[in-house]
């Protein structure tokens, strides 16, 4: 049997390393994966991306995004919030959202 390289290191629902893939790869390296292995990437996938976008948000409100300069705590953690509204209703299609403050 063949060796599968590409599913390497993706058992266990490891989701750093399918990032490391390319498209192409995608297909050969889930398709010995079980239905819990995948689901387990997903959702981690899922939690990096809305993680990454909320603070993105964030960052750009402290870093002056529009040239407006610093906008304070308070008000990267509202876009932080909008941002992550936007991600998990929008992108993911789901219904619930609740606010981080912090």
């Amino acid at each position: 049997m063949k060796e599968n390289k590409a599913a390497a290191g993706l058992g266990g629902g490891d989701c750093f390393a399918i990032l490391k893939l390319s498209f192409a790869e995608l297909r050969i390296a889930t398709d010995n994966l079980t239905t819990a292995d995948r689901d387990g990437i997903r959702r981690a996938l899922e939690a990096v991306a809305m993680r990454a976008g909320q603070m993105a948000a964030y960052l750009d409100e402290r870093a002056g995004g529009n040239s407006c300069g610093d906008q304070g705590h308070k008000s990267a953690v509202k876009a932080l919030n909008r941002a992550g509204r936007m991600i998990w209703r929008r992108v993911f299609g789901y219904n619930a959202y609740h606010d981080i403050t912090f």
